[in-house]
């Protein structure tokens, strides 16, 4: 693992550099902080999959990042760079090598530097204070620590935190972009973020084909927001990192209507979506979901926030 340390007055540099104006009504805005600029998803629907009454519901628009979480962003909120440089270009590239709960918690320290409520607990944590080499790194299988397992959510919140993985999905289909309002009956069949049918991966993701050592002897994340944005305006939602989520993983998702499904209340593994810069063509997918050990790290994981509209 590579360290790399800032003093506070550099660290407080980026996170000018990285603020933007307050949210407007055109649907984007800013958060300040190292967060980035965010975009507004609206509430709605959609099919989930080939089943018609498998409809998902979001009831509340949200915020979410239009950029994963860079290197630098993380550098500068926990004072800590984790990521393997060797699968890295830049400072502006994706975070990896990082766990969630390492994601959890630079949620946290990010709402907490910008004034915001956090959003997670976890019992004899106080994220005040908490260094980054004060959370824990599973070293032996099962990769998970069983107290920030126990780790509860304040929905209502106003700071920042993992995208559901239903969010996730609402966002990276384009929401309603297609027909304002209407239930999206398609955006689960999208072979990839800003898929239309007719547009070439390759513009909109760097995955296996583009960024792979197997193809181009150099493969590693590349700066975020290099290629395309889906419809709207959220970059690598496909590909780069794969995306840490909320969820707890299970096989399969209950069936029917399902209304701001946040996973079960339990399990093994967390849920992780978009694929990544090693990753084949199929794990762009929409629909395609992995399930991950929450204290494993590899070069491929990363992550982006969220937070409540309003």
């Amino acid at each position: 693992m590579n360290k790399v340390l800032l003093p506070l007055a550099a660290c407080a540099v980026i996170i000018l550099l990285m603020g933007c104006s307050n949210p407007t009504g055109s649907g984007r805005g800013g958060a300040p902080g190292s967060s980035g600029s965010m975009v507004l998803v609206p509430a709605g629907s959609f099919q989930r999959d080939s089943e018609t009454a498998n409809v998902s519901v979001i009831t509340q628009p949200f915020w979410i990042a239009r950029h994963e979480v860079t290197r630098a962003q993380f550098l500068a909120v926990m004072g800590t760079d984790p990521s393997f440089q060797s699968n890295s270009t830049s400072l502006s590239d994706p975070v990896q090598f990082v766990h969630w709960y390492h994601a959890i918690a630079f949620c946290n320290k990010l709402s907490l530097s910008e004034g915001r409520t956090p959003v997670y607990s976890v019992p004899g944590i106080d994220f005040d204070v908490l260094a980054f080499d004060d959370i824990p790194v599973p070293m032996t299988a099962p990769l998970n620590n069983a107290v920030w397992d126990t780790v509860a959510i304040d929905w209502n919140a106003d700071g920042y935190r993992l995208p559901t993985a239903t969010e996730w999905m609402w966002a990276a289909m384009g929401a309603d972009s297609a027909s304002r309002g209407a239930v999206n009956l398609t955006g689960y069949l999208k072979d990839f973020p800003g898929d239309d049918g007719t547009n070439d991966v390759d513009d909109f993701a760097w995955y296996w084909r583009n960024a792979d050592p197997l193809r181009n002897g150099s493969g590693s994340t590349r700066p975020a927001g290099t290629r395309l944005p889906n419809e709207l305006g959220i970059y690598d939602m496909g590909g780069n990192v794969i995306e840490w989520c909320w969820d707890w993983y299970s096989d399969s998702l209950p069936a029917g209507e399902l209304s701001d499904y946040r996973g079960p209340a339990t399990g093994a593994d967390r849920v992780s979506r978009g694929g990544s810069w090693g990753d084949w063509h199929d794990r762009l997918r929409i629909t395609h979901r992995d399930d991950r050990e929450p204290g494993g790290r590899n070069g491929y994981v990363g992550f982006r926030v969220v937070r409540r509209f309003g």
